[in-house]
């Protein structure tokens, strides 16, 4: 029965097999080939993987994101790297994927990397980081894979690259385990939620007791004139809780904005926090 399919499959993709010139690739390439025939690839996207220079499982990592929609501008940029082992192609290929750019594509899409630090590279841009942030990751290449996931982490957390270099490394230059480098991390970003939480409450203290005076001399008044004594007398009228609150927003809003702590100065709060 198989022997009757190939035949017949021969016979279909007869002028695409010619095409293709398939004589050089083993029985498991071959077999890739056949693969995007049969899923409705055309023979110049099949062209760009039918090479003996790439294994199986290479073109297999090529012919998934074509059928997954990738253009043949995004598929080069693993096809054309066949150093990078079917593992880094498939990073790559996800943050294709993933509506990575090309430009944040080829940041690691290099063979110098491990498969492992390419998802916590490809994870980073996916989870916001910018291009600052990524090239300080892709620097600690030297790191392994559940360091670099430390680092990430950290980095997710808005913590500085200064203090990160000090969760990776000891004075001495002594790279940390991840274990260390994580609850070095900890330490760091549970001081600056402090930093953080503190100048929010102080904020918030100082703001409604600024409501509070404003509001005991902040009543309106109401003018009266004794028509006998021609005297004007005045009196203070109580205003709707409606009226006070639609007051006080008015007035404050922009100053509470203005009076909240910005990220540099959190920053510089941040250089006084020690491990």
């Amino acid at each position: 029965m198989g022997v009757i399919k190939d035949l017949w499959e021969k016979l279909r993709y007869r002028k695409s097999l010619k095409e293709l010139a398939c004589n050089e690739l083993n029985k498991m390439q071959y077999g890739e080939v056949m693969e995007g025939l049969r899923a409705g690839l055309a023979v110049s996207q099949v062209k760009m993987y039918a090479h003996d220079i790439l294994n199986d499982k290479q073109m297999k990592e090529i012919r998934t994101g074509m059928e997954s929609g990738l253009s043949k501008l995004q598929v080069a940029l693993y096809a054309n790297k066949p150093t990078l082992t079917h593992m880094q192609m498939k990073e790559v290929r996800l943050g294709l994927e993933g509506n990575l750019s090309n430009a944040q594509v080829e940041m690691y899409a290099k063979p110098t990397l491990l498969p492992e630090q390419m998802m916590e590279i490809r994870k980073g841009f996916e989870l916001g980081l910018n291009k600052k942030q990524v090239e300080f990751l892709i620097n600690q290449s030297y790191l392994t894979p559940q360091q670099m996931r430390e680092v990430r982490i950290g980095l997710e957390n808005e913590l500085p690259l200064d203090l990160l270099t000090k969760c990776i490394k000891q004075d001495n230059g002594r790279v940390r385990g991840a274990k260390e480098i994580e609850g070095i991390r900890k330490v760091y970003e549970e001081g600056k939620a402090e930093i953080s939480r503190k100048n929010i409450e102080s904020l918030k203290k100082n703001l409604f007791k600024k409501i509070t005076d404003e509001k005991k001399n902040s009543q309106p008044v109401e003018k009266s004139i004794d028509k006998e004594t021609d005297e004007v007398s005045i009196t203070k009228k109580p205003q709707t809780p409606e009226g006070q609150n639609q007051e006080v927003y008015k007035q404050h809003y922009q100053a509470m904005m203005q009076q909240y702590p910005s990220e540099e100065y959190v920053a510089g709060q941040e250089e006084g926090v020690e491990m």
